[in-house]
């Protein structure tokens, strides 16, 4: 689960507010039972000491016959059980043998005692043992021998509740937890606060980050802090405006090697567009000879003059093409038909694809697909594609030219059986300059401009090789709206 900087911030405060709390309140109960127990225990032993004396002079006075009046035992302990009733528990003294004497629990009359076995004769201090009790608490147990010097009447056990030490300890845990949430609350409340002075801006800024992320370079934080978040934002500015200039620098670097690349190719298209031209010119001369020796004849005078017309209209044509085809342009998104792209690229290369001796097949969509693209560019493009093949199959070969509408994207392929591409080197294909011709015979951009006329139009140029049996480069061109339009050539 992916947490917010806000949540993960709110998680991380109130969890160290109820760890700190936990830490306090555990070291805090510890300290008081402590306190409390060794207070008890002090008191305990003290009330244990004081009630010992006399019911030991008055086993000692019975014992030499001293004493003739009973109950002054009984009397001794239900007086400080009385006066001490919410401390003391019980009071048991048993004889020699570990019988029951006298006790304010009277049910223990006349039964062992049996914990102590554990005093000798001769102890001259009391031992105290915590036991757990029936439901009402733990109970503080302090025995002691009811002796003079090495002579023993017997013992004497009395039992403390430890119930105000426990509740006085749950009381501060209680109080503890009414703090701790306290806190928590106040904490939640100052964090919103702190949210909106410092984590806000941060949120801001990682949202431009993400917008800058998608290429939108002309995203700006205003945040004007002069704290680190204040200097985090300037040299996010800093950088965009380092990367605002760097995407200017390489589009116009582009824009340079598309050009240079653009010239390359009407210097091969030349032979082309003098036979293009020689052709007419020839016809214009012939024509003009025969139209002086029947100039008496008005219907081979028009003849002539139609066909004279036709041969500079063809010329005006192929020169028109490649001077638009050769002028630098911004890039324009207009209705573009591919299947009109590729008939007017092989109309302008169809001298050099002959001369090479490779045959030119059309399997393109008879629907016409057309989607938003610069008219000029797409040319350029299907330019540089055919010249890549034509010089893979230098002793000729088959030229196959596909296209077709898939999942809403325009896909054109480009087939050749030539030479196809060596694995080791399919990778860099698309690298600037990089050529296995030899020197003169190209500039090593021409899939370099390829591939950034389809990056950006939104597609994608994929390359399939195999040495020896040629190379196939698809084109993945997305339309308007995420789907294929059809209709008329452009």
């Amino acid at each position: 689960m992916r947490l917010g900087l806000r949540t993960k911030f709110f998680l991380y405060s109130n969890t160290l507010i109820v760890v700190t709390m936990t830490v306090v309140a555990l070291l805090g109960m510890t300290y008081e039972r402590r306190i409390r127990y060794e207070d008890i225990l002090a008191r305990a032993r003290s009330l244990t000491e004081i009630l010992a004396i006399p019911i030991t002079d008055n086993l000692m006075y019975e014992d030499l016959g001293l004493i003739l009046e009973n109950g002054l035992i009984e009397n001794t302990i239900r007086e400080v059980v009385t006066r001490n009733s919410d401390f003391i528990r019980y009071v048991v003294v048993t004889d020699t043998a570990g019988k029951v004497l006298y006790s304010n629990r009277w049910e223990l009359l006349g039964k062992d005692f049996p914990r102590v076995g554990d005093l000798k004769s001769t102890d001259s201090e009391s031992l105290t043992e915590v036991l757990e009790s029936d439901g009402n608490g733990r109970i503080l147990e302090v025995r002691k021998q009811l002796n003079i010097s090495t002579k023993s009447w017997g013992s004497l056990t009395t039992g403390f509740s430890l119930r105000p030490v426990e509740e006085k300890v749950a009381a501060i845990a209680k109080k503890v937890g009414i703090v701790a949430l306290i806190l928590m609350i106040g904490n939640s409340v100052l964090t919103a606060v702190y949210v909106e002075t410092l984590i806000r801006p941060i949120i801001s800024l990682n949202e431009r980050m993400k917008r800058a992320g998608r290429g939108d370079f002309s995203v700006r934080s205003d945040d004007r802090r002069g704290d680190e978040v204040g200097e985090l934002a300037a040299a996010f500015n800093g950088m965009m405006d380092e990367l605002e200039e760097a995407q200017h620098r390489d589009a116009v670097r582009q824009s340079q090697l598309a050009h240079t690349e653009k010239m390359a190719a009407i210097g091969m298209l030349a032979a082309g567009v003098a036979h293009e031209v020689n052709n007419p010119l020839a016809g214009i001369l012939a024509c003009s000879e025969n139209l002086e020796s029947a100039l008496d004849e008005p219907e081979t005078v028009r003849k002539y003059i139609g066909l004279i017309r036709d041969g500079l209209r063809r010329i005006e044509r192929t020169i028109q093409n490649l001077l638009d085809f050769s002028r630098a342009r911004e890039m324009k998104l207009e209705p573009t038909s591919i299947n009109h792209n590729i008939h007017h690229v092989l109309e302008m290369t169809s001298y050099q694809l002959r001369r090479s001796n490779i045959e030119v097949k059309l399997e393109l969509d008879p629907g016409n697909p057309t989607l938003l693209a610069d008219h000029f560019q797409m040319e350029q493009l299907f330019l540089n594609l055919i010249i890549n093949a034509s010089r893979a199959m230098p002793e000729g070969g088959t030229l196959t030219l596909r296209s077709m509408v898939d999942h809403g994207e325009v896909l054109v392929e480009v087939e050749d059986t030539g030479e196809g591409i060596p694995p080791e080197i399919r990778d860099k294909i698309f690298n600037p300059f990089f050529t296995t011709r030899e020197v003169g015979e190209g500039t090593g951009l021409g899939l370099t401009v390829s591939d950034t006329i389809v990056r950006s139009h939104g597609g994608r140029l994929e390359v399939e090789s195999e040495v020896g049996r040629g190379s196939i480069f698809r084109l993945h061109l997305p339309s308007q709206g995420g789907s294929a339009h059809r209709g008329r050539k452009v």
